[in-house]
């Protein structure tokens, strides 16, 4: 009896996930014939794909730093549903979490979906990981919509890449992918920090929270965990990039450079910048270091380097360099407890870059 009991359960589960299945509808962006991955530049090399540079740049630049460029780090999906419930499936090849950061935030996806005056909603929704990676939500429509679209905007992992995603609804429902918005984008070249170490999940990454900041505008991420170096073969690739503006944010990663080698290092790329594009340029100091008021050498560390950038900033202004903005450690002003450790930024951090980078970018819009 006991074994018959569990054989008719296992049919009832077997044919409950049968019936599941065929009330979803599964769509997948890289079929959608248009280009829907945003915030991605090179699109017609890689808007097949959840990676942030063309496949040319594997011969150009370190492996360290083209492995950490397959990451989906900033790029999202924009889709219009009437759907009550949706769920987002996922592939990942690589490690689910940091000891320092959460799979939410190396591995998972934030929903958001847009209110009436264009404001976000953050949707919460369950999920699992493994191989596959799943967020379900439910409950999505309130009853006072009666059926209308809404639209909703998914940020994908700030550290894992992903092999193939599907976003599922109940069947019956409408739904399509908004294409890539087009403007001109605001291009970050920078470390672990703008890449999204550490923020919980993707929405709470600094460069995520100025781009909801900007309603939504484009804002492509090419931070590099460790790699932000201001590399000319990197800034080549970057130059290529038809930007409304660049923000350089790469002192964290030349913590063996002198004042003096930072300084040219800064001279360098902005002159390198400056031979493609009169796009504005906003140079970032190093935020500083938590243990900084106990530490002498971190505190030698991230004064050293911000003084050589500094000289360059100055420098560069009395040649006559236009459109050149700075953003100093002072005005970044983190609080003592922004930290997750020594350098990398909470999600209280990234709150305070990301206030910071909006005003500043504002004010250079304006000027």
């Amino acid at each position: 009896m006991k074994a018959i009991r569990s054989l008719a359960i296992t049919a009832m589960m077997l044919t409950a996930a049968a019936a599941s299945a065929q009330t979803t509808t599964w769509n997948d962006p890289m079929k959608a014939g248009y280009p829907t991955v945003q915030n991605q530049a090179w699109t017609s090399e890689i808007g097949h794909s959840y990676v942030r540079m063309p496949d040319r740049a594997e011969a150009q630049v370190r492996k360290p730093l083209w492995d950490l460029s397959r990451n989906s780090a900033g790029l999202a999906l924009y889709f219009t549903t009437n759907s009550p419930t949706i769920t987002v499936r996922y592939k990942i090849s690589g490690a689910q979490a940091m000891p320092h950061m959460p799979a939410t935030g190396v591995s998972g996806v934030d929903l958001y979906r847009i209110d009436s005056v264009g404001g976000q909603d953050f949707c919460f929704g369950s999920y699992s990981f493994g191989p596959k990676v799943q967020y379900s939500y439910s409950a999505l429509a309130p009853s006072d919509l009666s059926g209308a679209n809404r639209e909703y905007h998914l940020n994908l992992p700030l550290y894992n890449t992903i092999d193939s995603l599907e976003i599922g609804v109940a069947e019956g429902s409408r739904f399509s992918f908004l294409p890539k918005r087009t403007e001109k984008p605001i291009v970050v070249y920078g470390t672990s920090i703008a890449q999204g170490a550490c923020s919980s999940r993707p929405g709470m990454s600094w460069i995520n929270i100025v781009r909801r900041n900007l309603s939504d505008y484009p804002v492509v991420n090419l931070g590099f965990s460790g790699n932000g170096r201001l590399e000319p073969e990197v800034l080549a690739l970057i130059a290529e990039i038809d930007a409304e503006m660049f923000v350089l944010d790469c002192m964290p990663n030349l913590t063996q450079k002198s004042a003096d080698e930072a300084r040219d290092l800064v001279l360098a790329a902005v002159a390198q910048l400056r031979k493609s594009s009169d796009a504005p340029i906003i140079l970032v100091e190093h935020a500083g270091y938590s243990n900084a008021p106990t530490n002498a050498a971190q505190l030698d560390c991230y004064t050293r380097l911000n003084r050589g950038q500094r000289q360059a900033y100055e420098q560069l202004k009395s040649r006559g360099v236009k459109d050149l903005h700075y953003v100093s450690h002072d005005e970044l002003a983190y609080p003592s407890d922004a930290w997750v450790d020594y350098v990398h930024p909470s999600d209280l951090g990234a709150q305070r870059q990301a206030d910071v980078l909006t005003e500043k970018i504002r004010s250079v819009r304006n000027h």
